[in-house]
């Protein structure tokens, strides 16, 4: 059964998404949109946001604050690749799609809860529907900032248009897929009072044949069928706005605005965040380049919030993943798009932990991890003091 299940799996990769296309275009810095389509330099959002006390009622709800404390970053993950996330002072969403389609209440936050909590910006790894469907919905109904590919803004602001009462938002445009080459790094100051982000064009993940041939297999697993069965979704209104969601960005292939991995600095703490995991052939060029850039991230990486599901483990396990950490070299290693998100696919996190462990430590000087299991997990804190000694240390 288990071999059946991936073979059918990588039949269904080889007829959708294995492809992985990139140019050499120049590296196109990225522009500010405002609702008028109008281009302009970025502004780095305000030091400080005003808070209003329903949102402190918000957090403290949802979170468990009611206040953000400077010297603290903490993430709290929501499902697949999404994260909550405080640093500088600031909160602000990593993804933006609330679990719903198969099954429903899952995962313990709506999209109306995202809203309430009322985040500075969404900062989008890439646009297809388990990422970034809800982007357009809290964006125009809080005012976040959006930082994405071109694709992925357009979107948004349609989105925003059926909303009689969306506010304005500004988009962070990334570019498109075409636009530059994988392994570009834009240096950009997202907040006034933090450190440049290190914004990392990269590929998403694709099935590679060609590595079947080479000693490549693909990563058999049983997946869990629970979840969907007991959380059910029975709403028609939900179910519908699923399946309109299911094309965007290219719908399961090369997402049309990019993919792309952001690394934060406050303090002597640095986070890397992933949603998705390229192909990572040894000696490919595009491969290579990823990996350069990620190696090359300042002030090294400390803590690694990284997927380690994708196309690529129907043809090559775990080896994507695999090379992301390597290159990264983080002192500990937090894993997502590993849950139960979609049947099958998402096999959950007890589906995959033991072979992924296994391989993360079969690699030279492997990081610690902080495997999340769902839906244990969800909403759960993970906290770092940005001044600690530990993250002071020199690189690997």
């Amino acid at each position: 059964m288990r071999i059946a299940l991936a073979t059918f799996s990588l039949m269904a990769c080889l007829l959708t998404a294995c492809g992985s296309t990139e140019d050499d275009t120049a590296a196109r810095p990225p522009t500010l949109q405002t609702r008028d389509g109008t281009a302009a330099n970025w502004q780095p959002l305000p030091a400080n946001a005003t808070i209003s006390a329903e949102t402190r009622q918000a957090r403290q709800r949802i979170l468990g604050i009611d206040a953000l404390d400077a010297g603290q970053v903490k993430v709290w993950w929501y499902g697949v690749s999404s994260f909550i996330m405080a640093a500088g002072g600031h909160l602000f969403l990593l993804d933006a799609w609330e679990v719903v389609g198969v099954h429903k209440g899952y995962v313990p936050i709506t999209r109306d809860d995202l809203v309430a909590l009322k985040p500075e910006a969404i900062f989008i790894g890439h646009g297809h529907f388990d990422h970034a469907a809800d982007a357009g919905y809290i964006a125009s109904r809080t005012g976040a900032a959006l930082i994405a590919g071109d694709s992925v803004c357009d979107q948004a602001r349609t989105a925003a248009a059926d909303n009689p009462e969306a506010v304005d938002f500004r988009c962070l445009r990334l570019g498109l897929e075409a636009d530059n080459p994988a392994g570009s790094v834009f240096s950009t100051r997202v907040f006034a009072n933090m450190p440049a982000v290190q914004i990392i064009k990269h590929t998403h993940s694709a099935a590679d044949p060609a590595s079947l041939t080479t000693g490549g297999m693909p990563l058999v697993y049983t997946p869990e069928i629970l979840p969907f069965l007991l959380n059910l979704n029975t709403d028609l209104n939900e179910t519908l706005t699923f399946l309109q969601s299911l094309p965007n960005d290219g719908g399961v292939g090369q997402p049309e605005g990019g993919t792309w991995a952001y690394q934060f600095r406050v303090g002597n703490f640095s986070l890397l965040w992933n949603d998705s995991t390229g192909s990572m052939e040894e000696g490919e060029q595009t491969a290579e380049a990823v990996s350069a850039a990620l190696a090359s991230l300042p002030d090294c990486v400390d803590v690694h919030l990284g997927a380690i599901v994708g196309f690529g483990m129907l043809t090559s396990a775990y080896r994507d993943a695999l090379a992301y950490v390597a290159a990264a070299k983080p002192k500990l290693f937090i894993p997502n798009h590993h849950d139960a998100w979609f049947p099958v696919i998402g096999g959950g996190a007890t589906a995959y932990e033991t072979q992924w462990t296994q391989a993360l430590m079969s690699l030279p000087n492997p990081p610690r991890q902080d495997y999340l299991r769902d839906p244990d997990d969800y909403l759960k804190a993970r906290s770092f003091d940005t001044g600690a000694a530990e993250w002071a240390s020199n690189c690997q």
